[in-house]
């Protein structure tokens, strides 16, 4: 990976949709070399997938609950968090090291939305603790509409 591949990855990473000609003269380049690169970039995995973001409040939520989760010791993690992620609403759902053994984030539209929400969550097999925080009025878009490529950088070079 050279200057260009990152100075690709920026621009994709403001704008997934950003077309390739505009980056290529932005960048001083053909078209057809920010092709092959974008290209060679997902053929070795540099890049995984193009994606749009959502503002949760133009469809109708209001925030959301970061939720750190406690399970049963004989229960699979994993497992969980399959669980998790077919859940409604449930926009974010990982493993976790720590105190905790899985996190997810739901969004919600109102106060008895979230509290049907995490009940049904509490009531998930395996589940013996869920702790909620609130972000209200939350996250509005999703993902966060931040230069992840950027942040990446910055903590590598420190």
């Amino acid at each position: 990976m050279d200057n260009l591949d990152r100075k690709i990855i920026q621009e994709l990473s403001e704008d997934a949709r950003k077309p390739f000609m505009t980056i290529a003269q932005k960048l001083g380049t053909s078209t057809q070399t920010v092709i092959r690169r974008y290209n060679e970039m997902k053929a070795n995995g540099t890049i995984g997938l193009s994606a749009i973001t959502i503002d949760l409040e133009k469809i109708g939520y209001h925030g959301t609950a970061h939720m750190l989760i406690n399970i049963k010791l004989e229960a699979d993690s994993a497992e969980i968090v399959e669980q998790l992620k077919k859940t409604q609403n449930v926009i974010i759902a990982t493993r976790t090291t720590g105190s905790y053994e899985a996190y997810a984030v739901l969004a919600f539209s109102d106060i008895n939305d979230l509290f049907r929400n995490v009940s049904k969550i509490k009531a998930l097999p395996n589940i013996r603790k869920v702790d909620v925080f609130l972000a209200v009025p939350g996250i509005r878009q999703f993902p966060l509409r931040t230069n992840q490529f950027n942040a990446c950088k910055k903590s590598a070079e420190t």
